[in-house]
């Protein structure tokens, strides 16, 4: 029935140009995912007990009175902990806001729900990914252990990396490129963000160009302590990305615009827009160099600044999967910060069940491609939710697929 409506959907929109060839791209934030491998060692490491050495300020294997399960230690800050290969323990909490103690055969559960949730519900061409392990966690929830998939990873970096996967049949790829300049090498490792991630398809003897991103966190709106030339200590560093990310589009435009920008940017650009603070902090042209006396104040304003008028881009509008009381919070949302009733409500699971709905996730599109209709923020309902369980195995535990739901979008390529 999906795919019924999706056909007279396009016909409708697109037309019946027999040239035109639409694709469905996918932009979701994972939320810390590991394959089974690595989330059993993770578990184990997370059981295990912690004493704080208050002096160094890191947490050492240990027992004792004073000693605390991993479960409830900031993970980053016990000796040794691998950050290439292990989130936090926190990660999977109740809707009281309680963490969940992870076991096995929860997390088993939570690939099988997630993996039939692509299945069913994400029908798409190329799936861009953030905050995932690797390539081999997300081959273990595509239909068939991937195997109709191909990959553009990251490796290396931290934990929360990134993996562009693309149906196999679509087109081959051209290349595949971690544009690190993001990740702000330069800084102490505790600040640096992820770079970014450069697909180039060869589709039909034309290129296409999918870059992903997962900005900076924790500045997510200048209507709600996230003033991006302000101080703190997340603005700062979302700050110094605004340039390089401008170069990077800069450079992969210039000879084409068939290019899709997505991701996790971690900041409200409809909030943006409505700020009727200058673009710049000096009230300079966002053209202009940047320089310490000039910041930005809007990152959408000043990376597509219509110069060159080759990297221009556009945000795609953005709807929401949900009933009629949860499409005008998501309206409501690209006007103001909703109110944590708001928020709770839009999280729900009769509406689009995951924490982190709207405001974070959006998809741009180059000169060279066309897309009448808005992309789609698409509900996971109940599987937004964790519960511990109560079964010393864990097999009725129910952890959540994600605190992001998917984006969804049609292009014409």
């Amino acid at each position: 029935m999906y795919r019924y409506f999706l056909a007279m959907a396009l016909l409708l929109v697109f037309g019946l140009d027999a040239q035109a060839r639409v694709l469905t791209v996918s932009s979701w934030n994972l939320g810390w995912h590991m394959d089974l491998a690595t989330a059993n060692r993770w578990i184990d490491l997370c059981n295990k007990r912690y004493v704080k050495d208050a002096a160094a300020d890191v947490w050492r294997e240990g027992s004792g009175p004073d000693s605390k399960p991993g479960w409830f230690v900031d993970a980053f800050k016990i000796q040794g902990w691998d950050t290439a290969q292990y989130p936090v323990c926190n990660v999977y909490r109740d809707r009281d806001n309680d963490v969940v103690f992870v076991k096995p055969a929860g997390y088993e559960k939570r690939l099988a729900q997630l993996s039939k949730y692509i299945a069913s519900s994400l029908p798409a061409d190329i799936l861009a990914f953030q905050e995932v392990n690797g390539e081999e966690s997300i081959r273990a929830i595509l239909p068939d252990n991937g195997t109709d998939y191909d990959f553009c990873p990251i490796s290396g970096y931290k934990v929360q990396r990134m993996v562009i996967a693309w149906k196999r049949s679509l087109g081959q790829k051209v290349s595949c490129d971690i544009e690190d300049a993001l990740s702000l090498p330069n800084n102490p490792p505790e600040n640096q963000p992820r770079p970014g991630l450069a697909l180039s398809l060869s589709i039909d003897g034309t290129t296409l160009r999918v870059l992903s991103v997962h900005l900076k966190s924790r500045c997510v709106s200048p209507f709600e302590n996230g003033n991006l030339s302000g101080g703190g200590d997340h603005c700062p560093i979302l700050q110094q990305q605004v340039a390089p990310l401008e170069s990077w589009i800069e450079r992969v435009t210039a000879d084409d615009g068939k290019v899709i920008l997505l991701g996790d940017f971690n900041r409200n650009f409809w909030h943006e827009l409505r700020d009727p603070s200058p673009v710049r902090s000096d009230g300079g042209s966002p053209a202009a160099p940047h320089t310490p006396s000039s910041l930005t104040n809007s990152l959408i304003e000043d990376v597509f600044d219509g110069s060159p008028a080759a990297s221009t881009m556009r945000m795609l509008e953005e709807r929401c999967d949900t009933n009629a009381i949860g499409s005008l919070l998501c309206d409501v949302s690209e006007i103001r910060p909703l109110d944590p009733a708001e928020r709770a409500l839009l999280g729900s699971p009769n509406y689009l069940g995951c924490t982190n709905a709207v405001g974070l996730d959006h998809v741009f599109i180059g000169s060279g491609l066309k897309n009448p209709l808005p992309a789609e923020h698409r509900s996971i309902g109940k599987f937004g939710g964790s519960v511990a369980g109560s079964k010393p195995d864990g097999s009725d535990q129910f952890l959540s697929i994600s605190d992001h739901c998917p984006t969804v979008a049609l292009i014409e390529f």
